[in-house]
């Protein structure tokens, strides 16, 4: 519930509207009873998204994280035809930076 009312105190302030819209997943603790009250009480509407599809139905997930990891895959292949086969601080950056700026601009 702290999270919840984190949630509400920083949406209320920067909202136009007086209702706002919260994303959940079929979490049980999103099903109690005070939970579904509190919302109710303060003009938060939440739609639950069906047990084991957040994977498919959250477009960050299904569209640009698996474009990063796919690039992200593509020049860990580049370092591993070049023979370096242990990823640690100073390779991990430098590819990640590539991956990201492939995807993301």
């Amino acid at each position: 519930m702290a999270w919840l009312k984190h949630f509400n105190a920083y949406t209320k302030v920067t909202s136009a509207r007086a209702y706002r819209l919260l994303i959940i997943n079929g979490h049980e603790s999103h099903c109690s009873i005070e939970f579904q009250d509190y919302c109710k009480e303060n003009k938060i509407i939440t739609l639950c998204m069906p047990p084991h599809s957040s994977h498919l139905l959250q477009p960050l997930d299904v569209v640009l994280y698996s474009l990063l990891k796919r690039h992200y895959g593509d020049r860990i292949s580049l370092l591993a035809r070049s023979r370096i086969y242990h990823i640690n601080k100073e390779t991990f950056l430098p590819a990640f930076k590539v991956a990201f700026k492939r995807t993301f601009t």
